[in-house]
């Protein structure tokens, strides 16, 4: 709990302990938005160690930033500042989405994250990176372009949110194009599905995120055209950490082992 209401949820099975986190607010949403940014990431360590876990089991982050094309490089160096100092270098890079958002309380950033905490080496998390793209630190952004949870029984490829990039450079790929940027995206992700023995029909969860309402004409055409349900990704209107960027895409898919 923080501020009366729930911002996370902990449970537990017999291989590892859980923890989402979502809706996590600065301390202080009057600060200036760089030091609500370093304060979002104490605010979900504090709430990890509720829970019994660091940032080290962190697999996966989502971070919603007002007016995020203002700022990116700002909030950017926050988190790198704090993985710097906590280790998270180190351990595990986790996954992560970053997207332009407002929300109700007025805060520059919310944040959500996961954490896995495994009992024993029955269950591990692995970073995996693109085939197709160049890893994020490359730019220093501070997340891993995929991750992957194994259980004994299943895997479930976490895809941190994946924007249309020029093979090997952090370059904007298609400017202007939205059609061609949906298509350099999906393929992007489709070779990091196919580097873990995924495909479309193994995901599970996706959600789209367009800078224009019109945009969801050429998604549903990409679609359409790979055979794919209209229904595949739940579509959002936001904008992307670059204003060139005019779509982007996170899912997750999962494999349950024969």
């Amino acid at each position: 709990m923080r501020g009366g209401r729930v911002v996370g949820e902990t449970w537990e099975d017999d291989l590892a302990s859980y923890c989402l986190l979502a809706g996590v607010l600065p301390a202080d949403i009057a600060a200036a938005r760089g030091a609500q940014a370093s304060s979002v990431f104490l605010e979900m360590e504090a709430l990890l160690a509720e829970a019994g876990m660091t940032f080290a089991h962190v697999v996966r982050t989502w971070l919603y930033i007002d007016r995020v094309c203002e700022w990116y490089g700002e909030f950017n160096a926050a988190r790198t500042a704090f993985f710097e100092s906590r280790g998270v270098f180190d351990t595990f890079l986790p996954a992560s989405t970053g997207i332009g958002s407002a929300n109700l309380d007025g805060a520059a950033i919310t944040a959500g994250a996961v954490a896995v905490k495994p009992k024993d080496g029955r269950v591990k998390a692995e970073i995996v990176e693109s085939p197709l793209q160049a890893p994020a630190m490359a730019y220093r952004s501070s997340f891993s372009r995929a991750a992957e949870i194994q259980w004994p029984d299943q895997r479930l490829l976490l895809v941190s949110g994946t924007a249309s990039i020029a093979p090997d450079s952090h370059d904007v790929a298609f400017v202007g194009d939205i059609s061609k940027q949906i298509d350099c995206t999906m393929t992007a992700v489709h070779a990091i599905l196919k580097s873990r023995g995924c495909g479309w029909g193994d995901v599970s969860r996706a959600v789209v995120y367009l800078k224009e309402p019109d945009f969801a004409y050429a998604w549903r055409s990409w679609l359409a055209a790979y055979g794919l349900r209209e229904d595949f990704a739940i579509e959002t209107v936001c904008d992307v950490c670059r204003d060139e960027w005019l779509f982007e895409i996170e899912l997750d898919a999962r494999v349950i082992r024969g």
